[in-house]
């Protein structure tokens, strides 16, 4: 590998004249600089932005921890936290830990060696230690689209369940629905119980309880809308059509919630405006050398489409 070095042997200057060049440093003279730029493009060398970050304790990037990456809604959030963090001249890292807890810590070792400025965690396993291991190292931290974890070091773009969950329960209701179901994802994360919880309290309002049997459930609610979708699936294998038979309503309203052929009634969650938000409160705590102690709601209202209709008797 060509080394700094390398090249001031090449350009015949000192190994700090080629840093400077490299950093953009104003001090060197015209004619050396050329010099340097020509050594530099035939050794064919490149910066070590980690040893770089390491020796001026910051690295210029922000990171975002994902629970998965596959979901669309994750997705989405993590192009729109690259496209502000671009904005604002700042590189992001994704680290996808599948809501385990060992990828977890080994994700926070990684960002903490390389000086990282910041981290948004869009989900994590239930008892994780990676906020609490991130902030105890001066390193600030938001927690995008869930929060329950109190720390008031912590930054927070969150949207609320308890009131979307209402809505899609006086959703059903006015269709005369009264057994529903809720369909829980397999990742065991953090705040995973938080919307059936709200789904339960919004029932208990009402008097009403949880559909336990699934052939017995006249509406299902999902945790998000791959979930949603998998269920629609999974009915009409079974020969229950929707929503002539059952109605089903999904979560977050992924881009292919709206198409035509799908219509999912959903509760939409902006991705792209809670990744925005996220980069914003975060490079701005990260410039301040402060922690973000910020919490924001978004609004997250459901929008009606074609998987729900009247319940039969």
């Amino acid at each position: 590998m060509t080394t700094l070095l390398d090249v001031a042997r090449k350009a015949g200057v000192s190994k700090s004249t080629v840093s400077n060049v490299v950093r953009g440093a104003s001090i060197v003279a015209d004619t050396t600089r050329r010099r340097v730029e020509r050594a530099i493009r035939e050794t064919g060398y490149h910066p070590n932005m980690i040893a770089r970050a390491l020796k001026a304790r910051t690295s210029h990037a922000i990171a975002i921890v994902v629970p998965d990456l596959t979901n669309p809604f994750f997705g989405e959030l993590v192009v729109s936290a690259e496209r502000a963090a671009s904005a604002m001249n700042y590189g992001l890292v994704a680290a996808n830990t599948e809501c385990l807890a060992s990828l977890e810590m080994e994700a926070g070792r990684s960002l903490i060696a390389r000086h990282i400025d910041g981290v948004i965690i869009a989900g994590m396993s239930r008892a994780s230690r990676l906020p609490q291991m991130l902030l105890d190292r001066d390193i600030p931290v938001v927690l995008s689209s869930f929060g329950g974890v109190e720390d008031n070091r912590l930054g927070v773009v969150d949207h609320d369940d308890e009131l979307a969950m209402e809505s899609i329960v006086g959703h059903l209701c006015d269709l005369g629905h009264r057994r529903m179901a809720f369909v829980s994802p397999k990742l065991r994360e953090h705040s995973g119980e938080r919307r059936r919880t709200a789904f339960r309290t919004a029932l208990k309002r009402r008097g009403l309880k949880a559909a336990t049997r699934e052939d017995v459930a006249t509406a299902f609610i999902a945790h998000d809308d791959i979930l949603a979708l998998a269920t629609i699936d999974r009915l009409e294998r079974a020969g229950r059509r929707v929503p002539r038979d059952v109605s089903v309503v999904g979560y977050d309203d992924i881009p292919l919630a709206g198409h035509h052929r799908i219509g999912l009634t959903t509760v939409h969650s902006d991705a792209g405006l809670m990744g925005n938000r996220a980069v914003e409160l975060l490079v701005d705590a990260a410039r301040q050398a402060r922690h973000v102690a910020s919490r924001i709601v978004q609004p997250n209202p459901l929008i009606i489409r074609t998987t729900t209709a009247e319940a039969r008797s």
